[in-house]
């Protein structure tokens, strides 16, 4: 999904891959600096755009079939459809998907494409946008991990306190940290606060990975099979 690849890292600073759907080829077209500004600024604009309430439904859509990519799973964008009372989010085949993102503290997405858009609105210049970031800090699969509990510790609570059926739930948790970055060699421990809550399945993706922590012998069969599989992404994307 383009919108969300609306990162400059890596890209040419003059030249841009432009994918004709209709005739599946592809040509470089040359750019100059006000044709690139052009560029990031639509690309601010549609990732603000996803970002909106109206469009929620499509980006937990959007993080299912990361998953299902992650794990090899062919898929018809016909087959997932919304559920006529939430939780679930999403409904696929036999999976009922609960899905929440896992942000950096005090980090808001909405706040901060607002932000980035009015920068490129106002800039002149592409070394107007350039900025210094800090490198992400490596952290191991535990705590990361961690980082899912304040989420499913409030949603176990609500849910419960509302008389819903944790066990009908497959819950994923995607991870969109600037900050932070998993190493990808650290080794993921049993997660048994969430297996103690009684969800029917716990998946994690990030921009280039995905894992199935657990799954129940009654959870659908694509994440029982890939149960504590880490699967690394060709091409990460993020939020």
């Amino acid at each position: 999904m383009g919108v969300l690849a609306v990162y400059t890292h890596g890209i040419p600073r003059r030249v841009q891959v432009i994918h004709c759907k209709a005739h599946l080829s592809a040509k470089l077209v040359v750019m100059d600096d006000s044709d690139y500004l052009r560029l990031l600024t639509i690309q601010a604009e549609q990732a603000n755009a996803f970002l909106s309430n109206a469009r929620k439904w499509e980006r937990e859509r959007w993080v299912c079939q990361r998953l299902l990519q992650g794990l090899n799973i062919p898929y018809r964008s016909e087959e997932f459809n919304p559920a006529n009372q939430e939780p679930p989010d999403v409904l696929f085949r036999d999976a009922c998907f609960e899905v929440f993102f896992v942000l950096d503290e005090g980090r808001r997405l909405n706040d901060e494409w607002r932000e980035e858009l009015q920068r490129r609105r106002s800039a002149f210049s592409l070394a107007q946008l350039v900025r210094r970031e800090a490198r992400p800090k490596r952290i191991g699969a535990p705590e990361l991990l961690q980082r899912l509990a304040p989420t499913l510790r409030k949603k176990s609570h609500n849910y419960k306190e509302r008389g819903l059926e944790l066990g009908e739930l497959d819950i994923i948790a995607f991870a969109s940290l600037k900050r932070e970055v998993l190493d990808l060699n650290s080794h993921f421990p049993p997660p048994t606060e969430y297996l103690r809550q009684g969800w029917r399945s716990l998946s994690l993706v990030g921009p280039t990975f995905a894992r199935v922590l657990f799954a129940h012998p009654d959870a659908p069969d694509f994440l029982r099979s890939n149960l504590g599989r880490s699967i690394v992404f060709d091409v990460g994307i993020s939020l």
